[in-house]
């Protein structure tokens, strides 16, 4: 069991940033293992995850420009059926949460979105490889590069 593995099954909810899902989906070398354990903890209701519904603006955009419709479908089927995964619309508490955010931590507005979500979804951790936002107190930042 991978480093990654062992601390996700701390928390109850995880919160997941668009770079995971851009790792597993695209094989990425460094990361992919590491991922792909995550997700089937995921996947098998051990832990539970959340991200923000940004995450699919965000993981489609390169595809989309390049013109790559099946990394497109892809990505879609893989969003919509997979298990133990909430996608939270941005309403007004996330809103809120993220000026909060982004007031004191000077986060840009799509990060601050991502973890405003975390929060307002009551997720123990945020999975990222965004070592800025190690500086948000109040939820475990998992920072990728620490544990590949």
């Amino acid at each position: 069991m991978g480093k990654l593995e062992e601390e996700v099954k701390k928390y109850n909810i995880v919160a997941i940033d668009t770079n995971s899902f851009i790792y597993l989906m695209e094989n990425n070398p460094k990361y992919f293992e590491e991922i792909k354990n995550m997700f089937r903890l995921i996947e098998a209701g051990v832990v539970f995850s959340v991200t923000s519904i940004l995450m699919i603006t965000e993981v489609l955009t390169k595809p989309l420009k390049d013109e790559n419709y099946m990394l497109v479908n892809k990505y879609k089927a893989f969003i919509n059926a997979f298990p133990n995964l909430r996608l939270r619309e941005v309403d007004y508490k996330v809103s809120v949460r993220a000026a909060k955010l982004r007031t004191k931590y000077g986060l840009k507005t799509p990060d601050a979105i991502f973890v405003a979500t975390a929060f307002e979804e009551g997720a123990q951790a945020f999975i990222t490889n965004d070592i800025k936002l190690s500086r948000v107190e109040g939820i475990k930042m998992i920072i990728l590069d620490e544990f590949v």
